[in-house]
Parts: structure tokens; sequence; C-alpha cells
């Protein structure tokens, strides 16, 4: 009997261990695998003024992380346009696939080296972007990153956009890990809110393009996807 109760105090410590060791890295797309937001920026300006739309940069902001969908149907319930959210959305996503076929939309410094060192340490590499999953598709085959990513999911495959909680909890799905399992690198107060709901752990990226992001709720904040260690997320899944 002494023998049972030693050894269960001794194993639950290590399945507790075991149960918080991070399994899954899911990547945010826009603004931590790739350099967009500018982009973004600049072409949905553009849209703007020949919609006779105005918004401040600051107002600008409050969409990132947000699908475009949920943008352009939060503009159109506050304003008066003859386009439908969804003629809006193509339209916008042909703009946006030009600049990518052009090269005008970079890799975030550090993002392909990352997705590679995680995928050859045994972790599943996830993407869970706000973006539809066309873009997303088109993203990731641009780059070449097929072979580096597990299971990918676009803001068009949930009725929620972030902050909701939705996507990340879709994608533990579609890898079949426990949420406490995964570990979320984002580049926006929405999407940090967004993985801190769904019982992830979260990585907070500043990047400058984003904008001045409140990213204070992220488990750790960098400055440099480079400062991303398998010994960090370890360290992080331990805690």
């Amino acid at each position: 009997m002494f023998v049972k109760k030693r050894t269960a105090v001794l194993v639950t410590p290590i399945l507790t261990y075991l149960c918080r060791m991070i399994k899954t890295v899911i990547f945010d797309m826009d603004g931590v695998i790739i350099d967009s937001e500018p982009t973004h920026q600049k072409l949905e300006f553009e849209m703007f003024d020949e919609l006779g739309l105005h918004f401040s940069e600051e107002e600008h902001k409050t969409f990132v992380g947000t699908s475009s969908i949920d943008m352009w149907t939060r503009i159109k319930e506050n304003h008066s346009l003859s386009k439908t959210p969804q003629e809006l959305l193509m339209y916008g996503r042909a703009k946006y696939w030009q600049a990518l076929d052009q090269n005008c939309v970079p890799l975030v410094n550090g993002s392909k080296e990352l997705m590679t060192l995680l995928h050859q340490n045994g972790f599943i590499v996830q993407v869970a972007s706000s973006a539809t999953r066309p873009t997303v598709d088109k993203v990731i085959a641009h780059f070449s990153l097929e072979h580096l990513i597990s299971h990918r999911i676009g803001g068009d495959e949930v009725k929620k956009s972030k902050p909701d909680p939705e996507i990340f909890i879709k994608a533990a799905g579609q890898s079949g890990t426990l949420p406490s399992r995964c570990l979320v690198i984002e580049d926006s107060a929405n999407g940090i809110k967004a993985a801190k709901d769904a019982g992830m752990l979260c990585i907070g990226y500043k990047n400058p393009g984003t904008g001045n992001q409140d990213l204070s709720s992220a488990d750790l904040v960098v400055m440099n996807l480079k400062e991303i260690s398998v010994e960090k997320i370890n360290d992080l899944g331990a805690q």
C-alpha cells in the first residue's frame, strides 16, 4: 500500500508535465509569416479612397487580426456602400494577389527558419489566419512552405473572426491536439485574445508594421522571431 501511494505521488507530476508539453505551434500568417500589413494597409486605404471613406491609421489598426469579410461587413453597416462585403472582399483579394505575384510582400525575417526548426524538432506546425483559405493556400505555395505546414485554416472557414477563439479551437481539432498543448504566435491584440480564450499559450511578436498593438496578455513578447527557440517553447509549456 505504501509503495502504491508513493508511486502515485511520483507519477502525477510527470503526467502533469507531459500534459503541458507543447505539441503544436500555430502561426498567424499576416504579420508573423509574411510582412504583409504595410501592403494590406496601402491597398485598403486605396479602396477607402475609391469608396469615399475616411479612416485614420489608428482606426484601421482596430481591424488588424480580423477577417476581411468581418472588416467589410462592419464598414458596410456604418456606411452607405453599393457593393456587398463579399464583392469588396473579392476586389481587395485581387489587388492583394497581384501585389503578392509582384513580390511586394516579403517573408517576416526568421519566419521560415523558425518553422523549419520546429518541423525538424517534431512539432506540428499549423497556420490559422484571418485571411481567406484561398489566400492562405496561395501564400504557402508562393513561398514553398507546404512541406513545413501540417494543417491550415482560413478566416472564411469559421463563423466568428478573431478575437473570437473559434479559429484556434478548430485548428487544435485539425491536428488532434489539446488546446493546453498548443502555442500560438501572433502579432495582434485580437489574435492574442483569441489564443488565450482558446486556452492556449501565446507568443506575441512585436512587428513594427502591425502598429502599436497591445501584446501584454501574451505569455512572452519578442521583438524578433529569431528570439524563439525550442528551449523557450519547452520552458513555456513547463510553467
